[in-house]
């Protein structure tokens, strides 16, 4: 409901402004942002094989993970993996009822385990705002 009052103040704004491009354009940014948000997430099968990472129908293997670390906390748990890709290098797979210390185990036979890495500033305001 905010987003849609925030939205229609701006839009009107704009109009008033008779700046009809970026009205149109915030329109469709508001529409589309209120689609994408009544989307449930997609829960996907990871498996942690000898050869690689297998999530969904994507799979990657070991030599193109560069490190990884576990974020364990209360409010989530997550293995973070920085691959070599250039873009998206950052593969961040949520752990619900696994246990995070068996999955370091695991990967620590195939990748190298970053110990002084934390959570990202992203991820800190997703997990405050629980996405």
């Amino acid at each position: 409901m905010a987003l849609i009052a925030i939205g229609i103040m701006i839009i009107t704004f704009f109009i008033i402004q008779k700046d009809i491009f970026a009205a149109v354009s915030l329109a469709i940014i508001t529409v589309l942002t209120l689609f994408f948000a009544k989307q449930e997430p997609e829960v996907i099968t990871i498996e942690l094989n000898t050869k690689g990472i297998k999530f969904g129908s994507l799979s990657i293997p070991y030599k193109q993970a560069k490190h990884f670390w576990l974020v364990d906390n209360d409010k989530h748990k997550t293995i973070n993996i920085h691959t070599t890709a250039l873009l998206n290098n950052m593969l961040i797979l949520q752990l619900e009822n696994q246990d995070p210390e068996e999955a370091r185990d695991f990967l620590a036979s195939h990748i190298p385990e970053h110990t002084e890495t934390e959570e990202t500033l992203a991820q800190k305001i997703m997990h405050t705002f629980k996405f």
